[in-house]
């Protein structure tokens, strides 16, 4: 019984913990001392559930798994689990962890082989991922005892009784309900809270736009009364990145970088995006590791001044723009970010997408995309004349990768090393590990992931070439 009332209160404490948007596999892409991995988490749907980790690497090694919780330390930590090779893959190796409660794990991955042994610390955070359904063939066999238990506890109550049988019998019936009622109430509590605190899911935000001058601004608040950003890191040198993508058609998106300014609030200056609805997307990281996703809506007016109307209504051509001069992070959103930009265009059907000013982004992962399956999204930049194109960091990653699916149901961010947070990474490795290694610049970056599920995806793909970011956009089916 004490062991069930554990299982119930970790349940009904755990917050959301996912950086996400219907996709909480963990995804990376990187090396563990001399070894080149893949390592592929997949949390269990509930606490305590266990977690499937599968690393790929080169054959010929030794793979061990040990799951640490960043509240209780490594002392506190189970013994590591050996990770045997699957059957028929002899670079595949896979693993099933405890994860006992919610809150930031280290997934603690050691590779030992010919050529040397190493480490590597991924993010992971636990939370329930959905609620539990009792099938309701079990609720009416449930039910059905629940009245005969009832029938049977007044029945014994009356027979218990040596005078004024009935009376007893009434007063056991309308105690037993009251108890019953109660307990209905306390159950309804307990799963309103589990809806509301212990399933995994995004935070929401409350954005207006105000106008100042000739520039529009963009503000964003916690729409709970007890969030708050107080306790944010950067994360590739910012604390907040926000996505919009319009609703009516997709076929504008902005990736932007708003200034905190209060520990509720943050300001950015708003581009020149075409007026409508917005959906918005966040992701922030916090000083113990968690990451959040951010979700909102906003309506956008028209842009002041003059904007490039023409080029919104261009149907065949692809616009993106990004601050021409790299000043750095602005101190106050009297300005654009250095690293905003943003893009308007339909999105491709093909392997291939126009950029702006006659480059090409193409699609290289052969075959199709089946949800579920792990795959790498695998792209070549081009130049206008067909040769491969010249690439700069874009805050500090060879490219950034968005998707989204066409009911909003899905949204990831994915980098060249995967989904997780790198300020995430960064703060549960050693110190002579905890920099993240330069990026090898290629015109091809791939991005490691698996579709959660089938459906018409939405893919950006976003560059820095030197003329600036650059955004492709691809429309994808998943089978």
């Amino acid at each position: 019984m004490n062991t069930l009332r554990v299982i119930l209160i970790v349940l009904l404490l755990a917050r959301h913990a996912t950086a996400h948007v219907g996709s909480p596999n963990v995804f990376f892409d990187g090396k563990a001392g001399p070894h080149a991995v893949r390592i592929v988490i997949r949390p269990p749907l509930a606490l305590p559930g266990l977690a499937q980790v599968d690393v790929r690497t080169d054959g010929g090694v030794s793979v061990s798994v040990r799951p640490v919780s960043l509240v209780s330390g490594v002392d506190a930590a189970p013994p590591a689990v050996n990770a045997p090779p699957v059957a028929g893959d002899a670079q595949l190796f896979s693993a099933s962890v405890w994860l006992l409660h919610r809150g930031n794990y280290a997934m603690h991955i050691t590779l030992d082989g010919p050529g040397g042994s190493g480490e590597v610390r991924v993010p992971v955070q636990a939370a329930a991922l959905t609620k539990p359904e009792m099938p309701p063939s079990l609720g009416l066999l449930l039910g059905a005892l629940g009245v005969i238990l009832f029938a049977g506890a007044v029945a014994i109550a009356g027979l218990a009784a040596t005078a004024r049988r009935v009376r007893v019998m009434g007063i056991a019936a309308v105690l037993l309900a009251t108890a019953v009622g109660s307990g209905a109430m306390r159950w309804r509590k307990m799963d309103a809270d589990f809806r509301n605190n212990a399933l995994s899911k995004p935070l929401p935000i409350e954005a207006r736009v105000r106008t100042e001058g000739e520039r529009h601004f963009l503000t964003l608040e916690p729409a709970g009364a007890t969030s708050s950003w107080h306790t944010l890191v950067t994360d590739h040198g910012k604390l907040i990145h926000l996505f919009l993508i319009e609703e009516s058609s997709g076929r504008v998106f902005a990736h932007l970088h708003p200034v905190r300014r209060e520990r509720r609030l943050f300001e950015g200056v708003l581009p020149p995006l075409p007026p409508g609805g917005y959906a918005l997307y966040g992701e922030v990281t916090h000083e113990n590791g968690a990451s959040d996703t951010l979700t909102g809506r906003v309506t956008l007016p028209a842009p002041i001044g003059t904007p490039t109307q023409a080029d919104w209504n261009m149907k065949n051509e692809a616009w993106c723009q990004s601050p021409p001069a790299l000043l750095g992070n602005s101190a106050a959103p009297g300005a654009l970010d250095a690293d905003d930009s943003w893009h308007v265009g339909t999105a491709s059907p093909t392997r291939s997408a126009a950029l702006m000013g006659g480059g090409r982004v193409v699609l290289l992962t052969p075959g199709e995309f089946v949800a579920n399956r792990e795959t790498s999204l695998r792209f070549a930049v081009l130049s206008p004349i067909g040769e491969a194109a010249t690439l700069q960091t874009y805050m500090g990653m060879a490219g950034h990768c968005v998707l989204r699916r066409s009911d909003g149901s899905v949204f990831t961010h994915l980098h060249p090393n995967g989904s997780i947070s790198m300020a995430a990474q960064q703060l549960i490795s050693p110190r002579e590990n905890s920099k993240p290694a330069p990026a090898t610049l290629s015109h091809e970056i791939t991005f490691p992931y698996a579709f959660p599920q089938p459906g018409e995806y939405r893919v950006w793909v976003q560059v820095r070439t030197p003329r600036g970011v650059l955004t492709g956009a691809f429309d994808v089916r998943v089978k």
